[in-house]
């Protein structure tokens, strides 16, 4: 690389990210997991973006490397027509531009993770505009998740605390769905005929268009993107460090998501394997990062051994290892897998 810098620092207003996530133009690396946030952090980053909050920044890889490339997968809740080439990918705040993408521009429910169990649930996320307003109250706690029936059950009257299943009961209550936050002018337009502009209520949702719905319309996303032309051990340098919740990345995974690019599936051929060496008692051991480690060091004994051949002076031999570095320039044809 002849750039001193191999990456650039700027932001990006959240609708336009989001509206390039629905695009496709952004996509995340086939090898990220799946979303699986809880209702708890979902409401907290929505609350943090109402209030004009930062959120930390994140990080996006410019596609376009002839020599290496992650296959890519649409963000969680993204359906596309067609195939779309992106033209970046996500390698951190996967499970944040998720989570805003679902909440304030899908259209659809959340799909999140319960906290107490495996379950998965159905949320819509709504914004109690009295409550937003009000200075003394921790804007956590005016924003709620209803079921996918848009309604909130407990032992209220009728068994139901919360009813937004309709618009009409949307501006009964004062409550503004998330996922309406960048058509509020139809919405606002819809609430003041519903109250006959009323000229209380007008005022009340001028203020909340100003000091809530305005802190989403001009949110500006920090965002570091690296260049295209960064070399593929360095991008994945950077992938393993940012993802390290949960089960933190090996080698293996990061070389799977390489692999996929031709589209050869390492953990498929590692699973046959497997059931191979478990025939044998001595090899039962074997974990994937040990078979790749070992495909590694045959990979680059023979590359040395035909540099030899070629004669190639004794200082520029290619040495035989199977460090992180050789694991990720393994080739398909290299390697021999």
């Amino acid at each position: 690389m002849n750039t001193i810098s191999t990456f650039d620092i700027t932001k990006e207003a959240l609708p336009d990210l989001l509206l390039r996530i629905a695009q496709g133009k952004v996509q995340i690396p086939d090898l990220q997991r799946s979303f699986c946030w809880s209702d708890e952090l979902v409401i907290e980053l929505l609350a943090s973006i109402s209030l004009g909050w930062s959120i930390g920044s994140i990080i996006l890889i410019e596609q376009g490397n002839a020599e290496w490339s992650f296959r890519p997968r649409s963000v969680e809740g993204v359906h596309l027509d067609q195939s779309i080439h992106p033209t970046h990918l996500i390698l951190d705040a996967q499970q944040r531009a998720t989570t805003l993408y679902m909440t304030l521009f899908s259209n659809r429910p959340v799909r999140i993770k319960s906290k107490r169990t495996p379950k998965l649930m159905d949320r819509w996320y709504y914004i109690d505009i009295a409550q937003a307003l009000d200075p003394a109250l921790d804007r956590v706690n005016a924003i709620m998740s209803l079921n996918q029936n848009r309604i909130k059950t407990g032992f209220g009257v009728g068994g139901i605390l919360v009813d937004c299943s309709t618009p009409e009961k949307e501006y009964e209550f004062g409550i503004f769905p998330s996922a309406r936050v960048f058509q509020y002018p139809e919405w606002r337009q819809n609430y003041s005929k519903y109250w006959n502009y009323d000229p209380t209520k007008l005022e009340l949702i001028d203020r909340f268009e100003r000091e809530v719905v305005k802190r989403f319309e001009h949110y500006q996303v920090p965002v570091i993107q690296l260049r295209a032309e960064l070399p593929k051990p360095a991008v994945c340098r950077v992938f393993e460090k940012t993802n390290t919740q949960g089960t933190e990345l090996n080698f293996f995974d990061l070389a799977t998501a390489c692999f996929a690019r031709d589209d050869f599936s390492l953990r498929h051929d590692w699973a046959a394997k497997e059931q191979q060496f478990k025939k044998q008692s001595v090899l039962q051991s074997v974990r994937d990062t040990d078979y790749l480690a070992c495909v590694t060091l045959v990979a680059t004994y023979f590359r040395r051994q035909h540099a030899l051949v070629s004669e190639t002076p004794p200082k520029k031999l290619p040495g035989v290892a199977c460090g992180r570095d050789e694991v990720l320039s393994l080739t398909l044809k290299g390697s021999a897998l």
